[in-house]
Parts: C-alpha cells; sequence; structure tokens
C-alpha cells in the first residue's frame, strides 16, 4: 500500500470517463516539472555550497594531512623503538604506515596543486572561475574522508606496534657439524634419535670419557628432533649441582609438559645422580611426553638416574680421527709429506678423543713445522705420576696448548678463567 501511495503523489490516478483527458495530462506535466525543478534547486545549492565553503573544506584537508602526519611519526618512532628491542611488529602496523604515506603523499600533492591553481586564477584572471572551486572544493571533502579513516585505524597502534620476540634457543643457533666419514658417531647418532622418538622410552644416558664428543651428539640430536618438540632445553649441570637454578631453567618447560605439549629437556655433564622431581621435572607414566637426554663420564650414575636406555660412545678409530684432524688442521697439510708424517703421529697420540683432536689441531695449524715436531715430542712423554691415571693424557694436550700461547699474559688469563665455575660466566672486567 505504502508504494501506491508514493506512486499517486507522482501519477495521477486512471481518469474515469467522465475526466477530461487534456486536464490529466495538464497535471502530470506539472508535477514532473515540480520534481526536476526540486532535483535542480538541489543541486544548485549542493554547488553553492561547495563554493562557499571552498576555503573551510581545503582548511580542514590541511589539518586533517597535519594530523595524520603526526600520528605517522609517533608510531614510525614507536617502530624504530621496537626494532632496536629486536621486537616483532604486530600484523597491519608496517600497512598502515605504507597506507598512511600514500595518503600523505597525495593529500600535499593536491594542496600543492590547488595552491598554484588559485595563483594562477587571481594572478591572471579578471575574476574567480566558480567551477574550479566547486571541484577543489569537493576533492578536499573525499580527501579529508579518507584521512579521517586511516587516524581512526591507526588509534590502535599509537599504543601499541610490536610484541616481545622470544630468545633464540640454543637448538636455533647450534651448527651442525660434519660427520661425513665418522662413523663411530654416526652410529651413536643414530642410536641416540632412534631411543628419543620411542614411545615407550622417557630417559636416555649417554656415556663416555670425557672429551669423546657426548655434547657434541646431545646437540646434534637437539638439532635433528627439533621439529618434534615444542621446546627443547639445554642445561649444564657440571660437578657442582645447583639445583635453585636447575629449576628456573625448567620452569616453562614443565608448566607445558603439564599442558601435554611434548618436550625434550637435556643435561649435560653430570656427575652423580639426578633426582628429576626434586629439580621440578614432571615425568613419569602420566607424563611421558617430556624426554629426558642425560649424558656422563660415568654408566653407574646414568643406571642410578633410572634411565631406560644407556648408550655408550666410543672413540674414534684411527682413520676416523685423521679425518677430524685433517678437517680442522685445513690445506697445510696438502703436498707436505714430512708434515703429514708428523701430523698422524700427532693425531695418534689424541687417543681418538675429538676434543683433544680439536685443541692440537687449532694450536699447531698455523705453527711452523719445528713446533710441529716439538709438541710431538711432548706428546709422547708421560704426564708426572701424581696425575690421575685417567687424565694424564688429557693433562698433557692440555699443558700442550698451554705452552703454545702467545704470551705471558694471555697464560694468566687462562690461569684466572680456571678459578670460576665450569660453564660460568665471566665478566671481562673481572680478569682486568
Amino acid at each position: 500500500m505504502g508504494g501506491f501511495a508514493i506512486l499517486s503523489t507522482i501519477l495521477p490516478s486512471k481518469p474515469s470517463e467522465k475526466e477530461n483527458p487534456h486536464r490529466m495530462g495538464e497535471v502530470v506535466t506539472t508535477t514532473m516539472a515540480g520534481k526536476i525543478v526540486d532535483l535542480l534547486f538541489n543541486a544548485a545549492k549542493r554547488e553553492i555550497d561547495y563554493i562557499r565553503n571552498y576555503t573551510k573544506n581545503v582548511d580542514k584537508l590541511k589539518s586533517e594531512t597535519q594530523k595524520l602526519k603526526g600520528m605517522r611519526g609517533r608510531i614510525q618512532q614507536r617502530i624504530d623503538a621496537a626494532k632496536e628491542n629486536g621486537e616483532a611488529l604486530l600484523d597491519g602496523v608496517q600497512e598502515w604506515i605504507d597506507k598512511a604515506d600514500i595518503g600523505i603523499s597525495k593529500a600535499e600533492e593536491f594542496l600543492k596543486e590547488e595552491t598554484n591553481d588559485k595563483k594562477t586564477c587571481f594572478n591572471l584572471q579578471p575574476c574567480v572561475d566558480l567551477g574550479t572551486l566547486s571541484h577543489y572544493s569537493k576533492m578536499a571533502i573525499n580527501k579529508t574522508s579518507c584521512l579521517l579513516d586511516k587516524q581512526e585505524d591507526g588509534k590502535t597502534h599509537e599504543s601499541c606496534v610490536s610484541i616481545p620476540t622470544p630468545t633464540p634457543r640454543f637448538v636455533d643457533l647450534y651448527q651442525k657439524k660434519n660427520l661425513d666419514d665418522i662413523g663411530t658417531h654416526k652410529l651413536a647418532l643414530r642410536e641416540i634419535i632412534q631411543a628419543i622418538k620411542d614411545d615407550n622410552i622417557q630417559i636416555v644416558g649417554i656415556y663416555g670419557l670425557g672429551g669423546v664428543g657426548k655434547t657434541t651428539l646431545a646437540k646434534e640430536v637437539a638439532a635433528e628432533v627439533k621439529n618434534l618438540f615444542a621446546e627443547i632445553v639445554f642445561i649444564t649441570v657440571s660437578q657442582t649441582v645447583d639445583i635453585k637454578e636447575i629449576k628456573m631453567n625448567v620452569d616453562v618447560a614443565a608448566k607445558r609438559i603439564i599442558n601435554g605439549e611434548k618436550v625434550l629437556i637435556i643435561f649435560d655433564d653430570i656427575w652423580e645422580r639426578l633426582v628429576l622431581f626434586d629439580v621440578g621435572i614432571p615425568c613419569g607414566n602420566d607424563h611421558m611426553n617430556c624426554k629426558i637426554l642425560l649424558t656422563s663420564r660415568s654408566r653407574n650414575v646414568c643406571e642410578v638416574t633410572n634411565v631406560d636406555r644407556n648408550i655408550c660412545v666410543n672413540t674414534l678409530m684411527k682413520e676416523e680421527a685423521w679425518v677430524l684432524f685433517k678437517r680442522i688442521v685445513g690445506e697445510k697439510l696438502t703436498n707436505n709429506d714430512s708434515l703429514e708424517k708428523i701430523a698422524r703421529e700427532v693425531t695418534e697420540e689424541s687417543g681418538g678423543l675429538p676434543l683433544v683432536i680439536q685443541v692440537v689441531g687449532n694450536t699447531l695449524k698455523n705453527k711452523p713445522i719445528h713446533i710441529w715436531e716439538a709438541a710431538l715430542d711432548r706428546l709422547q712423554k708421560h704426564a708426572p705420576l701424581e696425575i690421575a691415571p685417567e687424565i694424564r693424557k688429557a693433562f698433557t694436550h692440555l699443558k700442550l696448548s698451554y705452552d703454545l700461547l702467545d704470551s705471558k699474559e694471555v697464560k694468566s688469563c687462562f690461569l684466572l678463567c680456571s678459578m670460576f665455575r665450569e660453564d660460568g660466566y665471566i665478566d671481562m672486567l673481572r680478569l682486568a
């Protein structure tokens, strides 16, 4: 009914037989003419308003341009500070900056054009071009609306533009070793990974001589399986067990275990039984999503810690040790038969221990051949009898690397470092 009522105001009803057709035509013409006049009047009024408010509209655009530039500057300052702190930008922040730059650029370009046209109009023409004023007034309104929208979108970014970036895990920074042609380590690595992946095994132990490569293998394992776990924690325990520090390091991991996430915790270099409950680690049948990897010099320490699988890391075979030594020393051994002969004997004195091979190789690789000869002579001599039998060979190699340090100052620094706890942080100022 409403539709018919509206139409009835525009068109007359069907004329009856008694109505004059000419009269009806006049009514229709008059009605349509009135509507057209109204439309033209409203259009004219809008145009007049554009012209009348020209200055106001342009000034409004100038004001909002400056406001958006100010907001853009404040948000950019927050972005710069966030980047300096290594934080990650929230989604949409940089996109807003880019859109704001485009909006500001277009507005300034428009205002520059408007200013130039206005100068031309006043300087060269006897009157103002009303069409030009109307055009710029309309455009100013449209561009102001766009700038206001961008300001509204930017309000959320004025208070926050970033979130803290998580500290990189050790496994994210670790550079995997080249184990090609070092079968002893590749075999051990494969056995450890298989045990870690076994759903029926929770605690895996790695044991072997000091310097045999247990820590390296533990890190290699972490690098290989990092995509299987929500979190991997690496803790060096050493001879002095700091329960409080361990609890602090595993606090977040323990919460993730409780929440059902898969977590791998590696305890490196343990010297005595470690009670996992005492250090705040949820484990046992109710928390098989938690995996523990231990490294120790002692098989017995692993066993009393109730490992489910114990894996021995053996010393390198003769040729494996030579492969590793050549990688460390580099091209110096190429086409030098005399040096190669000495180098092979030096390698044999390493006892197949990768750590010793690395220390000796790095110590000698830039030395002349007579230093190599002297070093071999020292390595072949027995350590003092007062040195414990199990560390005599390691002592000999450590003494060699110490003796070949470049200066008394470096040697003093080395000795000072020995006064600090293993794997502890040493402030350089304390050594000064």
